[in-house]
């Protein structure tokens, strides 16, 4: 994991546009959801040295919004932008794949 470039995210999750991403979301503590499959429509990466990550999907029908999050991974079927707290525990996690993942 590295710090977020948000262009090179922004970048990445550009490519999925109008394709189907499957999602896995968790916060630390309370709850995950996993493997909602979506079409990508549009996304949003705003702040500084914390971001936000907005997903549209589905032709603007629903909408994932993620904040506090500092550290990404990309590669080419994975995208992972974490987020952690103030003693460094991770506290959330937003995975986007362009393939299912393993239950």
């Amino acid at each position: 994991m590295v710090p977020i470039h948000s262009q090179s995210l922004l970048d990445k999750l550009q490519q999925w546009l109008g394709t189907n991403i499957y999602l896995h979301i968790e916060i630390n503590p309370g709850g995950y959801f996993r493997n909602g499959k979506a079409t990508l429509s549009n996304v949003h990466v705003k702040g500084d040295q914390s971001f936000r990550v907005f997903l549209e999907m589905d032709q603007q029908q629903s909408i994932i919004h993620v904040d506090d999050l500092t550290h990404m991974s990309i590669s080419e079927e994975l995208v992972v932008i974490s987020g952690y707290d103030h003693v460094d525990r991770l506290a959330r996690t937003l995975e986007i794949s362009s393939k299912p993942f393993v239950l």
